[in-house]
Parts: structure tokens; sequence; C-alpha cells
């Protein structure tokens, strides 16, 4: 379904209803993406910054992904400024100060797409397998810890901190009027939000994979020359 089309096709209503249909089989309207795609992307540059900055997938990935990044933060919800200090207040409230850690907020918004998905009642197996799928994204299990020192310890990753009972469930950010979502998928031209979403965990997957792979490093057996090469034209 192109963007706009799903615009009409909810014709009198400010916002997408949240997890209703996109046209596309298996995927339903996220009800939040803007926090969604924010958090992978800021968490895809956290990890791609641990890769060598000579390597080619390491540049590439990052320029792709501050500038959708960019885009996404450009649109802003009706009622923005007040959500700041909302949220803002309850950060200090429970002792986060500081540099973000990025796998953190990945995991605070993750608790409120649980949330929200956790109140849908549905007998539709379509649905159901959607929502399984998008929760388990989230790798919410070990829970993170939400104390002042953790949130200040940001030189230690987050895998080597240990489980915590309980993930802060911090103010939730306003969703984007309907108009507001077709005008980030016309700027980033790459489909529905949600196919976006999609392509960030893709993405940030792939980082984890490649990192482990070390696929900067020099190939243990040198190719042969030109077998790299592929099959041009000749005159």
């Amino acid at each position: 379904m192109f963007p706009t089309f799903r615009l009409f096709a909810q014709v009198g209503t400010q916002r997408l209803a949240p997890f209703s249909t996109t046209g596309i089989t298996g995927v339903l309207t996220h009800p939040n993406p803007r926090p969604a795609l924010i958090a992978v992307y800021n968490h895809t540059l956290s990890l791609l910054s641990r890769l060598p900055q000579h390597s080619v997938y390491r540049q590439s990935t990052e320029n792709l992904t501050k500038q959708r990044l960019a885009i996404v933060e450009s649109v802003k919800p009706e009622g923005w400024e007040e959500y700041q200090a909302a949220l803002k207040s309850e950060r200090e409230a429970n002792g986060i100060q500081g540099p973000k850690d990025t796998e953190f907020e990945l995991k605070v918004v993750g608790k409120q797409f649980l949330l929200m998905a956790n109140a849908v009642t549905t007998d539709s197996p379509v649905i159901q397998a959607f929502l399984d799928k998008e929760v388990g994204r989230w790798g919410l299990s070990p829970e993170v810890d939400t104390s002042d020192a953790y949130a200040r310890d940001v030189d230690t990753p987050v895998e080597q901190k240990g489980p915590s009972p309980e993930v802060l469930f911090l103010p939730e950010e306003p969703p984007l009027f309907a108009e507001q979502v077709i005008e980030l998928e016309e700027k980033i031209g790459a489909g529905l939000l949600e196919e976006v979403l999609e392509q960030g965990w893709n993405e940030l997957n792939l980082v984890k994979e490649m990192k482990e792979a070390k696929v900067w490093e020099t190939l243990e057996v040198q190719p042969e020359e030109g077998q790299w090469v592929g099959f041009e034209r000749t005159p």
C-alpha cells in the first residue's frame, strides 16, 4: 500500500488506528513508530561506533542511518514541548542523568510497546502473530537497571551490567498525526514507516553480525589475483 492510500483508508481520523491494517500482509500499523525508529537508529549508530573508522560498511551505514534519523527527528508530534518537560522531570526523579545509554533507551521504548500490545484483545492469528513478533524484537530479558549508578555508568556495555528486576516506564511520546506519518514516509522514500522500521531492525542485527565476524580484518587466505573481478564486456 502506498502511503497516501493508507491515509485515504482512514478518512476522518487524525491519527492512524494502532494495529490496523496497512494493506501489506502480516504488517499492522505501528502505534507509535517515531520513538521506535529513533531508538533503533541511535542504538545502531552506537554499535557502529565500535567498528573501525576505516570500515566501508560502517561509513556507508552511518551515513544512511544518520540521514534517516535526522528526517524522523525533524517531524515532532503535537505536545512535544510538554512531553519533553514531563520526560525530563521523570528521568531526574529516577536518577537518570548524563549521556543516554542507547540500549537502555531501546528497552524503555520496548516496554512502552509491550504495554500497548498487551492491551490488544484479538482472536485473529494474524494480529497475534504480528504482536508476538514485534514484542520479541525488543529483548526485554534480562531487564535493565534504572538506578542512578546504572545511568551514569556509560562506559560499561549494557550486557555486562547484569540483570535488573524491572524496566523503567517513562512517559510515552505523543503519537504523530496521520499526515505527519505520511510526511515522514514521503521524505524517507522507502515505503511505509512499518517497512522502514523493519529495515532498521534488520540493519541493527546485521551490525552485530558484522562486528562478530570482524569483516574489516585481512583475509586469512589471500585470494588469487583477479578472483574478485567480475565478468566484464570485452570490446
